[in-house]
């Protein structure tokens, strides 16, 4: 796990007032998938059907998982919010893509509701939930500007060239289905790291390249 502690683009990193962001043009194309959640000793995470994509410069990134953070793990001008979930790609060369979407507290959100209401308290295997589904498009914000820049996997082994897409616009969950995720996981999340010599990317950037390392969570 040297990269954890030697990385010179690790993440997550702080995501300044000033960053400059992208417009929401994202090339997705997500399908609903049923619902397989799991407990993995570290996040609540729901393994993905195939055939759901995000396409960089038409190269497609297929989405294999996501899972939930508290507190987030990016932070905006040294801020941080409640939680923040993650949906990890992953293209047939090898490179990675996660997108970020940040969570604050609001209103209740009903597209979350089947992840919440079926998380295993304790680790274990997947389980899938007779009768449910979820829509990985449901769970981001109207407005899909990101900030983008080159990063790393979260956890270790912390594995360098991932291309991370974080939304400016965070989603909303209600205090109580907050408090819902935080009962199980409240403090499973990685403080920011340095930013070093990397710059914020125009959307119009490659992915990053292949890394030798193909973990995914």
């Amino acid at each position: 796990y040297t990269a954890c502690s030697a990385g010179k683009e690790q993440s997550p990193i702080d995501i300044p007032a000033a960053a400059p962001a992208n417009a929401g043009d994202l090339a997705l194309h997500y399908q609903p998938s049923a619902l397989t959640i799991v407990n993995n000793g570290h996040a609540i995470q729901v393994n993905y059907d195939p055939s759901s994509t995000f396409d960089i410069q038409g190269m497609p990134f297929n989405l294999l998982q996501f899972h939930l953070h508290s507190l987030s793990e990016h932070t905006f001008a040294g801020q941080y919010l409640p939680m923040e979930l993650h949906l990890v790609h992953k293209a047939a060369d090898g490179r990675q893509a996660v997108i970020g979407v940040l969570i604050k507290a609001g209103a209740e959100n009903n597209a979350y509701a089947a992840v919440l209401n079926n998380m295993p308290s304790s680790p274990g295997d997947p389980i899938t939930i007779a009768g449910a589904t979820v829509n990985a498009a449901d769970l981001l914000p109207a407005d899909k500007s990101t900030y983008r820049y080159n990063g790393s996997l979260t956890t270790p082994p912390c594995t360098e060239g991932v291309s991370w897409f974080v939304m400016k616009n965070p989603v909303e969950l209600s205090p109580a289905q907050i408090d819902q995720f935080q009962k199980i996981y409240k403090d499973n999340y990685r403080p920011v790291q340095s930013m070093n010599a990397r710059t914020f990317l125009p959307a119009s950037a490659p992915a990053a390249l292949v890394s030798t390392d193909t973990a995914t969570t």
